[in-house]
């Protein structure tokens, strides 16, 4: 293990962050729209407080020589925040408006998957390179890109409601992914996880999916509108 700086190991490991990143991205994603409006800096707020405690543990953890007991702790993490962002995702679905109840449990999801997904990272940066400093660099990189991507999908879905069903159950497909490949892992002998451009591309259908039926609702739920409307004037 050494501190070198190769530029090649460096973009191979910025790389495998942004892979790691945008997975996760979609439960945590699901868990901020879950807030009502007025609560959803909350959840980005624990979000990031997660993000950075998660990866200053991360290099306390390496220095201290404490990396199993780590990665042990974030899986454990990982899946209770995966967990509570499918009840968030399923929230979405019921009701359009949020309310304290999924606001907490949001905010639970983006905290424990904030703190557990740089713990989480680490091992499969050390499967690329030897330097600590690659890796520990490559583990920032991820928190960035996954903050971002987060952003960018809750800006999406502010005002489309078909886009957050859509956000909703391609976080779901996600959290159940990430989650049972974790527990196989960790569980069974010769086990193995989702291909990491597998798990892409089923996201990436839930999503389409999801946008869609919640295209239908929205537009049902419009004509119903006008139909009672009409009802009513006469």
């Amino acid at each position: 293990m050494s501190f070198d700086l190769a530029p090649l190991e460096l973009l191979a490991a910025a790389l495998n962050a942004v892979m790691l990143a945008l997975p996760i991205a979609f439960p945590v994603a699901a868990g901020v729209i879950a807030a009502p409006r007025r609560m959803r800096s909350g959840a980005g707020l624990a979000l990031g407080l997660g993000l950075l405690i998660g990866v200053l543990a991360v290099i306390a953890a390496h220095f201290l020589g404490l990396g199993e007991a780590l990665t042990a702790a974030a899986d454990l993490g990982l899946v209770l925040g995966l967990l509570c962002a499918v009840v968030a995702a399923v929230s979405i679905v019921i009701r359009s408006d949020g309310s304290g109840g999924t606001a907490v449990v949001g905010i639970l999801a983006c905290a424990l998957i904030g703190l557990a997904e740089p713990g989480r990272a680490l091992p499969s940066m050390f499967a690329l390179t030897q330097s600590a400093l690659v890796a520990l660099t490559a583990v920032v990189i991820e928190a960035v890109v996954l903050a971002l991507v987060v952003s960018a999908l809750v800006a999406a879905g502010r005002r489309v409601r078909a886009l957050q069903i859509g956000v909703a159950a391609a976080g779901a497909v996600a959290a159940v992914m990430t989650g049972t490949a974790i527990v196989v892992l960790a569980v069974a002998t010769g086990g193995s996880a989702i291909p990491m451009p597998t798990q892409l591309v089923v996201i990436v259908g839930a999503l389409v999916l999801g946008t869609a039926v919640g295209g239908l609702m929205a537009l049902r739920s419009g004509r119903r509108g006008d139909l009672e409307a009409r009802r009513s004037e006469a």
